[in-house]
């Protein structure tokens, strides 16, 4: 019988890229962030016989607190986030996980409503208190200057001696690491999963479901992310007992496909077992939570669409500890679990958990985005209106809305809308790249009803607002827009394009255009590569710089 080749092993420091053949006994720098191991065949170098990458959190002298200890007991905040699931989608796919964080301390939002539409425009409500147009953006990798003025929460956090994680599934195109917000400076975070992850999709083989990097070598690529969590909260909270915020992310189970989360429900519960094994639910505060629900696909044509996009989840646990601690801020939460809650909200609870002597809200200075918004530590108004939680129209699920005829009058107002998004596209300049959209049907129109005590409608200043779902030509895409007509001039009040929802999918269409709210609305014309559109955009950039 043939003898088999031995199997070499070594690893690839991502710090440098470096190949370094390693036994049982070999010690790794402590600064290294991960390795991505091979083994190689002895007889032929060049054949890998198997690949794996592993992260590493490693404490050094640089993350360990001082023995000076604080006054007051600081909770651990760890987030885990789960990309495009309403609390409704959640509670159908995931009825494990569901049952889990159903359990004594844990508070679910019922209330919590978006604030935006996508991603990054939900996500850094929370993690800044910004909206996009608000927040700092463009940040050249390094422009230390530039980075230190984008005002995430972590930096409050490391402020306070925290030690800092970060991770997301998505290397180059998550919300953190994304090319338009650099998230952080090298220096500037503990932890983070990024640049292994980032070498992992350069070396090693992909498998691609549900849209994204479902696998990545030998393992889920969500695995990573919680194995790097595992790590995380096993070094500093469990056996260190000291301070740690983690932001964990993912995106590749959920964004793209409706159900995805069926096949993540046990193996997440799984994760969840394993954090409650290292003491988290003891010592930490844990939110699990997602941007918005599903923004396209079947579930927009149910009966609950409306509400299915609008609604993500929101789930808050409080450990022993804190409950016997801080009693009116337990009672508070209970009673928030089904007022209306939003985005600038939760990002006052992160600010609120770093100064918890703060015992009423007049107390916790006003987030200049958001004066309005408060601590979910603190009881929210029960008559809370949108306004009051910085939610736009567009995205509000509390007011009753009445079915109207498809009379004239409502094709006009789809007509109306279309114009505005064609300007859109016109004076951004996609109209080089798309083609002009045309009204092919209105589905539904409904009206927002305000009532006077006497039970009369009524209207502020002549204004009615209107929410019109409606197909356009070429191939029969689907918006919902939220219109505020007013009647007596005939025209719109500040409708704001970007925010118009697109109902069913668009990535097939509009490859020739690489900004997310342009996509929306763009059918390429033939043979309009994106590579051109670069180009051309660019050129035009330098023309009108130069001018």
């Amino acid at each position: 019988m043939p003898r088999l080749p031995t199997r070499v092993p070594y690893a690839i420091f991502a710090r440098n890229n470096s190949r370094v053949y390693i036994n049982q006994s070999y010690k790794l720098p402590r600064d290294l962030s991960g390795i991505i191991t091979e083994c190689h065949d002895a007889k032929n170098s060049s054949r890998i016989v198997q690949q794996d990458a592993f992260p590493l959190v490693q404490v050094n002298n640089k993350t360990k607190c001082s023995e000076r200890q604080p006054s007051r007991r600081q909770p651990s905040v760890i987030l885990l986030g789960l990309d495009s699931i309403s609390r409704i989608n959640f509670q159908r796919t995931m009825p494990r996980t569901a049952e889990f964080v159903s359990q004594v301390g844990w508070f679910e939002m019922e209330g919590y409503n978006k604030v935006a539409d996508n991603t990054e425009e939900n996500l850094l409500p929370i993690l800044m208190g910004h909206t996009v147009k608000q927040a700092p953006r463009k940040c050249d990798r390094d422009d230390r200057e530039c980075v230190s003025r984008l005002p995430w929460i972590w930096k409050d956090y490391k402020k306070a001696g925290y030690t800092i994680a970060l991770a997301e599934d998505l290397a180059s195109t998550g919300v953190v690491f994304t090319e338009d917000v650099l998230g952080y400076h090298p220096g500037e975070v503990d932890h983070s999963l990024h640049s292994l992850l980032l070498r992992m999709e350069q070396l090693m083989a992909i498998y691609v479901r549900f849209g994204y990097n479902y696998c990545i070598g030998r393992r889920l690529t969500i695995s990573y992310v919680y194995d790097f969590c595992e790590q995380f909260v096993s070094r500093y909270v469990e056996e260190l007992d000291q301070p740690a915020f983690g932001y964990f992310w993912s995106s590749t189970f959920t964004h793209d496909y409706n159900f995805g989360a069926a096949s993540l429900d046990d193996r997440f519960l799984g994760y969840l077992q394993k954090l409650q094994a290292h003491q988290i639910f003891d010592k930490a505060i844990v939110i699990l939570f997602s941007d918005h629900g599903a923004r396209f696909g079947e579930l927009l044509e149910l009966s609950d669409g409306f509400l299915e996009e609008r609604l993500p989840m929101l789930h808050i646990y409080l450990p022993p500890w804190f409950r016997k601690s801080y009693p009116k801020y337990v009672q508070a939460l209970y009673l928030n679990r089904n007022r209306l809650s939003s985005n600038f909200d939760l990002h006052n609870t992160l600010r609120h958990i770093l100064q918890l002597d703060v015992s009423t809200q007049a107390d916790l200075p006003a987030l200049p985005s958001c004066p309005s918004s408060q601590s979910l530590l603190h009881p929210l108004p029960r008559d809370r209106s949108c306004e009051d939680a910085c939610i736009g129209e567009h995205w509000c699920t509390c007011k009753e809305f009445i079915a109207q005829r498809m009379n004239a009058d409502m094709y006009y107002l789809a007509k109306m809308v279309i114009f505005h998004i064609n300007r859109w596209m016109l004076v951004h300049q996609f109209n080089r790249f798309c083609q002009r959209i045309r009204l092919l049907d209105l589905d539904s129109a409904e009206k927002k009803m305000l009532f006077e005590e006497n039970g009369q409608e009524t209207m502020h200043g002549g204004i009615a607002t209107y929410r019109l779902r409606f197909r356009t030509l070429p191939d029969a895409a689907k918006f919902q827009a939220t219109v505020r007509l007013n009647r007596d001039l005939k025209k719109f009040d500040n409708l704001y394009v970007p925010e118009i929802s697109r109902l069913n999918s668009y990535h097939n269409h509009s490859h020739c255009v690489d900004d997310v709210i342009a996509k929306k609305f763009c059918f390429c014309y033939p043979h309009v590569k994106l590579d051109t559109f670069m180009s051309d955009w660019k050129n035009v950039m330098l023309t009108t710089m130069e001018g």
